[in-house]
């Protein structure tokens, strides 16, 4: 990730995970990241910058969605580097979109949360789909997918609050220049060049919590000090 990414936004990212709200949960009739479409921008694989769009994140697949003439339509991922939406920013990671939780010189921070499909199909998830037969396929079937594509947004904010809660798995890497890897204890201390004794006394001073993002936010910073 380059420096030139942050400033194009104008945004402090040192640590933007106490400025985050997790607590909304998605539903099936709204598959969202965000309560609701929000004004941001996007910045394109060809250079162009988008800056006056109204932009939500798919829980199904990770997305970009935009509103178009009063309809939810879908980005082309293809043409998608990185995105706005309001306070948030978030990258494009093979076709899904991984928000920037914090950032550290060129490395960052990143958090996913999708539909979690063990969950999905252990729970009876409505519409007489009971957990046996709750599957990816039933899913789709249901329309979560694409429900919302082409949609008018009116119509879709009108049926946003009904329907099942969808269960999330949220995953956090980090983006360590053109590497990525996965935000756990293991990963980290098998990182060619660590100081595995320094690093393990680091975790252990600031009492590391591997699942809270303001924790992984110092592990980020110790990370991009030590040239990691």
């Amino acid at each position: 990730m380059k420096r030139s990414l942050l400033l194009w936004f104008a945004l402090a990212v040192s640590v933007l995970a106490a400025a985050q709200n997790y607590d909304y949960k998605p539903r099936e009739t709204w598959p969202y990241l965000l309560e609701e479409f929000t004004s941001g921008g996007v910045h394109t694989s060809g250079g162009a910058n988008l800056n006056d769009g109204w932009y939500n994140v798919s829980v199904v697949d990770g997305k970009l969605h935009y509103i178009q003439n009063g309809r939810i339509m879908e980005a082309d991922m293809r043409q998608v580097q990185y995105a706005r939406i309001g306070n948030s920013m978030f990258v494009n990671r093979l076709g899904c979109m991984k928000q920037v939780v914090a950032e550290e010189g060129n490395c960052a921070l990143l958090r996913t949360a999708l539909v979690d499909m063990d969950r999905l199909n252990k729970s009876d998830i409505g519409y007489g789909v009971s957990s046996a037969t709750a599957s990816t396929q039933n899913v789709n079937n249901l329309g979560m997918a694409g429900a919302t594509v082409s949609m008018e947004l009116e119509a879709a904010i009108a049926g946003s609050k009904t329907g099942n809660v969808l269960p999330l798995r949220v995953r956090y890497e980090f983006m360590l220049g053109a590497r990525q890897i996965d935000a756990d204890k293991a990963t980290v201390l098998a990182l060619p060049g660590i100081d595995k004794a320094a690093a393990r006394n680091y975790f252990k001073q600031e009492k590391i919590n591997w699942s809270k993002p303001e924790s992984l936010a110092k592990v980020l910073k110790y990370l991009a000090d030590n040239n990691l």
